[in-house]
């Protein structure tokens, strides 16, 4: 009877999640994720993140008990975002995943509210959320995976079958037994596909699919600019917070790219409002309108918007910009002022 009980919880639980606009739902155990910690310290360019240490966060991520005391299942909750009308103006400059408002959601937003609706249904069954709301707490994609939601492409990313790579991870440990399901990580790639791999703009991903995490677009945009590579920076384009370029190439989201989609009027509206001129000047105004939505996931120094919008202008090739540009040259602070005068220099000697 007690096994019946915790099914049909497990069942309850899954279909409030599909109620709730999460697309895929499961629920796996808190064990220790076989491999992940070997894995990050054989790739390159992870040492940036201390996982040598065995009590690195990454690391820690990969062991649900230690890192979550009294977890004793893990709910693995997957949001779609690739049927949404992004504006190609928007994209540009910032990858569909930022674009969504799904990823690490504060809980003031539409997307928070969903996953606190979905903790106070857990309440009411008895079982409470250890979910963090501030950070990455566990693993998403490796949990996602074990749970059976999920394999893996060559990229890196995650994809839940139809619904391609561009989906979201809420992943919630919980105090109570539920059903669990234990898949093995698979990875669904032909062999010799490497599409994701060449169109890589700053050549962040090896020939087995290993990425260098300090020369993806990403890294770069919300690491401070004294520790911006100089190499990575002419190789970025325009993009100033995420970039999609190996996620677009790749075969297994083509049907998610050339299907219908719905327009986010929101979207609709940031694409005629923004601009890198204003993040160049980006003041408190405009970063509540139209920065914060779409770019609230790692930066917090308003400077660090400023300094990928420099660097955005400084590789378009458009002469218009240097007024802008001589202008945070002048009156930005020291960080801006750098990155303004790179941008300069680009543009007036292109060669």
């Amino acid at each position: 009877m007690q096994d019946e009980n915790v099914h049909d919880l497990t069942e309850k639980v899954k279909r409030k999640a599909l109620e709730l606009g999460f697309a895929r739902v499961g629920v796996t155990t808190p064990d220790p994720v076989e491999g992940y910690e070997d894995e990050l310290c054989r790739r390159h360019g992870y040492g940036i993140w201390n996982v040598a240490d065995p009590g690195s966060k990454l690391r820690l991520a990969a062991r649900p008990r230690e890192k979550v005391p009294g977890v004793k299942s893990v709910i693995s909750l997957v949001r779609a975002v690739g049927r949404i009308e992004y504006p190609e103006r928007l994209l540009r400059h910032l990858g569909r995943i930022y674009l969504s408002r799904s990823y690490l959601p504060p809980d003031d937003t539409l997307e928070g509210k969903r996953v606190l609706l979905f903790e106070e249904y857990l309440e009411g069954l008895g079982i409470h959320s250890l979910y963090d709301h501030t950070n990455m707490q566990l693993v998403d994609r490796a949990i996602a995976s074990r749970a059976g939601l999920v394999t893996y492409g060559r990229n890196n990313f995650a994809y839940a079958g139809e619904l391609g790579s561009f989906i979201i991870f809420v992943t919630i440990p919980v105090d109570v037994e539920l059903e669990c399901e234990v898949h093995e990580p698979r990875r669904a790639c032909p062999d010799d596909c490497r599409k994701c791999i060449d169109a890589c703009p700053t050549g962040a991903m090896a020939d087995d699919g290993s990425l260098d995490p300090s020369r993806c677009v990403l890294y770069s945009n919300f690491t401070p600019g004294e520790r911006k590579d100089p190499a990575v920076l002419d190789l970025i384009g325009t993009r100033v917070h995420g970039c999609d370029a190996c996620q677009v190439a790749c075969p297994r989201n083509a049907h998610v790219l050339g299907a219908a989609k719905a327009p986010d009027p929101y979207l609709d509206w940031l694409a005629d409002s923004f601009s890198l001129e204003d993040m160049l000047f980006c003041d408190d105004d405009y970063y509540e309108a139209c920065v914060r939505p779409v770019m609230f996931n790692y930066i917090r120094d308003i400077d660090i918007f400023r300094q990928n919008a420099a660097i955005a202008m400084g590789n378009s090739g458009d002469a218009s910009y240097l007024p802008a540009l001589r202008r945070a040259a002048a009156e930005g602070s020291d960080q801006v002022r750098r990155f303004a005068e790179l941008a300069i220099a680009k543009l007036v000697d292109p060669s």
